[in-house]
């Protein structure tokens, strides 16, 4: 199952300059998009799809969607919604989008069900208070600010699903910061997507192989060059371990949130964490 991502590797090594680049091979009914600068990433997406004209429509729906999105989640654009909502809310309570909100809502059931352990805030989530009466936000403590890190990867392909969806795409792959995978269908020559896990710390080792078929895969470890970028919001440590995790799951923004709070998680906190999700696949690497 090698065509498409033959394809795929040759188009980001000579496009990799452009920030939204996008080709359709007449030859094997493939569609190729990439928008890079997007989230703090880059998002590659394949299509296999006889239509060309529907396959830019989609295309141009789906970068629209991201970059609407990456304006109401990007805490460091002065212009986006979060930016607002973390400069106003220590002081003041500020009115919400009913889309913001609901994130926030799902983010705050997620960190009950994670025992803590997935925190936008990253200190204390108990410091937000959702007003969802009155559409507010404030925050009872100064140094608490949100940061959606992961999971607006996640939401933001949770939304890229339903444009493909609607437009009747039945087989794709959309990767996102190479993290992040979204797999609807299947490769053409073949009953679904094979993704290959590779262990960061042994170049060319290949760790697992993983098939997929309209779900979500989500992966989160430490590699090399940054171990410290995951932090244990109870005990404000990174997390450093040689290990990666991956969660296959319905939805992509459940399974950034699962990934993260997971791989800070201990062994018996995995398990009563996992207690609640019995349709999501784990697995932990030890490197």
């Amino acid at each position: 199952m090698e065509g498409p991502c033959r394809v795929l590797r040759a188009v980001l090594y000579l496009f990799s300059m452009n920030t939204d680049y996008s080709h359709y091979y007449d030859a094997s009914s493939l569609f190729h998009g990439s928008l890079l600068n997007i989230m703090g990433t880059r998002l590659d997406a394949v299509f296999i799809e006889t239509d060309r004209a529907l396959c830019e429509s989609v295309w141009q729906k789906t970068v629209a969607e991201l970059l609407r999105l990456d304006k109401m989640f990007n805490r460091f654009d002065i212009e986006s919604e979060i930016y607002s909502v973390n400069l106003r809310a220590p002081t003041e309570r500020v009115v919400a989008s009913d889309e913001l909100m609901s994130v926030l809502i799902s983010c705050k059931r997620y960190h009950l069900l994670s025992r803590g352990l997935f925190d936008v805030t990253l200190s204390d989530f108990d410091a937000v208070d959702l007003d969802t009466e009155h559409q507010t936000i404030s925050f009872s403590e100064k140094n608490v600010s949100i940061d959606f890190g992961a999971c607006a990867k996640g939401y933001a392909l949770d939304k890229v699903k339903q444009v493909l969806v609607e437009a009747d795409i039945k087989d794709a792959l959309i990767d996102f910061g190479n993290s992040s995978v979204l797999a609807l269908g299947h490769h053409p020559f073949g009953d679904c997507w094979k993704i290959s896990v590779e262990n960061p710390f042994r170049t060319g080792e290949i760790v697992d192989e993983i098939e997929l078929r309209d779900v979500a895969l989500s992966i989160s470890g430490n590699m090399p060059t940054h171990l410290k970028h995951i932090v244990n919001p109870r005990t404000h440590q990174f997390i450093e371990d040689k290990k990666i995790v991956s969660i296959i799951a319905q939805n992509s923004f459940e399974a950034e949130i699962l990934s993260t709070a997971l791989m800070i998680a201990n062994h018996e906190e995995q398990k009563k964490i996992l207690s609640h999700f019995d349709h999501a696949l784990f697995k932990e690497y030890i490197l």
